[in-house]
């Protein structure tokens, strides 16, 4: 009975040291991810003749997460050209992971303005697109 109890003690203290490690790992896990949180950038408004837009980039690390643009169109045409392009827009940027992106066609307004500010918000971001 002595030497079940001593090797069950001996069992438990050496699973000790393996859980600390373990706590520790995933203490820096966690840390490392607070460090790589999405960060979100607003670009400057830009006017353009069919009303503003701003973009917001969304990086996280070293990698465009996501973008967003917010576009006041001033007419029901204007609205329905953004509707249009801007989902375009924001799928060519997250490919590109840059602010080289080709116009859309139909929309070079829009797209020029949403570059411009794409642009304005990388820049306040210290942002260098990888290199392909």
């Amino acid at each position: 009975m002595k030497r079940s109890i001593l090797t069950l003690m001996a069992a438990a203290l050496a699973t000790i040291p393996a859980a600390a490690h373990a706590a520790a790992l995933k203490s820096a896990t966690a840390a490392k991810a607070a460090k790589t949180t999405v960060k979100k950038y607003k670009g400057p408004l830009v006017d353009m003749r069919w009303g503003p837009v701003q973009v917001t980039v969304y990086i996280k690390g070293k990698k465009i997460m996501n973008v967003k643009a917010a576009v006041q169109p001033d007419t029901d045409r204007s609205q329905f050209i953004d509707d249009n392009a801007v989902p375009m827009l924001h799928d060519e940027v997250l490919q590109a992971q840059s602010a080289k992106i080709d116009s859309v066609s139909g929309a070079t307004y829009t797209s020029e303005a949403f570059i411009q500010s794409l642009q304005g918000a990388l820049k306040k971001a210290h942002y260098k697109a990888p290199k392909n």
